[in-house]
């Protein structure tokens, strides 16, 4: 078997890399991703694949984000044919998302690419951790990645079963925020031990950086939210929060949600809005997927809701009547509050007895939200701010000291969000002698800076990638048996090179620390194709070391040889 990293090297998006087995005949892709705000992205997205794809046999996806199956669709207009596993859920998530994506991008994405995609979800259980055939002696594992709902880091085991030549390498896929002890996004499920493996490849996005304690915990996140809705319950003002599609925007109705359930009395007279057609439809399309579970010999748990929701409502994961109740309350999150249905939580705390939908059907327009005298809160799309339901509602709320925008995640300096952010700690005296003016990208809206009078805040807590320490926490898991590296070589990619190297030296000196030496490599374009199998000399020495070990238990042995060769 032997690796090719086509894509992202020294980037962040375009995930794409080519396994093989001439002698087996395998020929496969663990992902297949779109660039996004790359310089090179335009070249990448359209580019001719280095391999034929007719002779790709299958693709295993990590994730339905568009940096990780972006060109699925384009990769069978051109020749492709095969199946593509994936959960069930990154399935539903990636066929909304291609759907959506024709009228942008009618050139990757058209209806007759996408009915052709063939997706293949493993029946046999379990899902996550078991062992699932896709050609003889060719094996794929699943362990979930604490990233968002059916994200899943990928093994691939290849070789004789439970024989010294299987062998095995893991793609982390994206790495959540999610230890075990201490999940920080409001319903995902907590990051699984990825095991040992010969090799291990794993993302670097956020290689460099060590977020603080409280940019994590979720009760400071949700405090911080909570004040903002009171600055505008005094102001009479609106609070928009621009939010991403998976995963960000229901993370923030959750938290939305739960603050309404602390103190309904108070939250009473404020509108909420969820102006996101995309997020919508993602939420209406998989709140089935909540109620999964997973059963092992000695215990069954939820498959993808995490713990806070039930610590959150004084349910326990390991009732049957409190998992439907905490199923309900994120099926709350997706109805209107207008819904008749609705017949609240039976069991948990009063948290729990007060949770209840708070959405409002019907979407206010500009005029109607700039006459209003109610506080309103809008959670929309492009979380940057640069397009979409944010592009339409920001340059009228701008204008408004009463109002205040809300980012909740990385935006890139040239982004709307971005360059509201660089003037948010600028005085308004200041801002009114500021000359420049902010264009929205491919659209003729604008605003001066002198303009903009409203708040403009920055939620930490919502970012679904592990810093430095998760990754860290992934590739070096404190297993049963002490610390055990996830790959004996540990290839980098996903990130740009100061992430990579910042990772690489941060993993030397933790593995140091350890007692492991570990072969950690930063493949690049020039790498190639690397080989995973042993070196013949390999097998040689382990040979040796198998008679030296039974010669050291039966001397006897090496007596008798000595004596036969006489």
């Amino acid at each position: 078997m032997e690796i090719k990293f086509i894509g992202p090297l020294g980037k962040v998006t375009g995930s794409c890399t080519w396994m093989r087995d001439n002698e087996k005949g395998w020929s496969f892709l663990i992902d297949c991703g779109m660039q996004q705000g790359e310089i090179t992205a335009d070249q990448w997205n359209h580019q001719e694949w280095p391999f034929d794809p007719a002779e790709i046999q299958f693709i295993v996806l990590t994730h339905a984000h568009m940096d990780h199956s972006g060109l699925i669709p384009s990769l069978y207009e051109s020749g492709f044919s095969g199946k593509v596993y994936c959960t069930e859920e990154t399935a539903e998530i990636a066929k909304i998302q291609y759907q959506n994506s024709m009228h942008l991008s009618p050139d990757l994405f058209n209806q007759e690419n996408i009915d052709r995609i063939e997706w293949c979800h493993f029946k046999k259980e379990p899902l996550l951790g078991g062992y699932h055939p896709v050609d003889q002696d060719l094996f794929v594992q699943y362990q979930r990645s604490g990233h968002i709902l059916g994200a899943v880091s990928v093994s691939i085991h290849w070789g004789r079963p439970m024989s010294p030549e299987q062998r095995s390498i893991v793609f982390s896929g994206d790495i959540g925020p999610q230890p075990q002890d201490n999940e920080v996004l409001p319903a995902i499920r907590h990051t699984m031990n990825p095991g040992h493996h010969n090799y291990a490849v794993m993302e670097s996005t956020y290689g460099s950086t060590n977020r603080s304690s409280s940019d994590k915990a979720p009760s400071i996140r949700r405090d911080h939210l909570k004040s903002l809705i009171d600055n505008i319950l005094h102001s009479q003002g609106t609070l928009l929060i621009p939010a991403f599609a998976l995963g960000r925007s229901q993370d923030v109705l959750f938290d939305l949600h739960a603050i309404v359930a602390e103190d309904p009395g108070r939250y009473e007279q404020v509108d909420f809005y969820y102006d996101f057609p995309l997020g919508r439809e993602i939420l209406d399309e998989t709140r089935r997927f909540w109620s999964k579970t997973e059963s092992n010999p000695k215990k069954t748990r939820p498959m993808w809701l995490g713990k806070q929701v039930f610590d959150l409502l004084g349910l326990t994961n390991n009732h049957p009547d409190h998992l439907k109740e905490a199923v309900k309350a994120m099926d709350a999150i997706s109805l209107y509050k207008d819904n008749s249905k609705w017949e609240g939580l039976l069991e948990g705390n009063q948290i729990a007895h007060n949770w209840k939908p708070i959405i409002s059907r019907r979407i206010p327009s500009r005029e109607e939200a700039a006459s209003s005298n109610r506080p309103t809160v809008i959670v929309t799309g492009s979380g940057n701010g640069d397009a979409g339901r944010a592009a339409y509602w920001l340059p009228m709320l701008l204008t408004n000291k009463n109002n205040i925008v809300a980012t909740t995640g990385f935006c890139g300096a040239n982004t709307i969000c971005g360059k509201l952010l660089s003037i948010r700690g600028l005085p308004i005296p200041d801002r009114r002698m500021n000359s420049n003016i902010i264009h929205w990208p491919n659209s003729k809206q604008s605003i001066a800076i002198a303009d903009i009078m409203a708040n403009i805040e920055e939620i930490k807590g919502y970012s679904a990638h592990g810093d430095q320490e998760d990754l860290l926490n992934w590739v070096l898991c404190n297993a049963k048996k002490g610390y055990l590296p996830a790959g004996d070589t540990i290839f980098l990619q996903h990130g740009d090179d100061r992430n990579r190297y910042a990772l690489r030296d941060a993993l030397f000196s933790k593995s140091a620390e350890l007692g492991m030496d570990l072969d950690i490599q930063l493949p690049g374009e020039e790498s190639g194709w690397i080989s995973l199998e042993p070196e013949a000399n390999n097998y040689e020495d382990e040979d040796l070391e198998q008679l030296l070990a039974i010669f050291k238990q039966r001397p006897d042995l090496k007596k008798h040889i000595e004596n036969q060769a006489e």
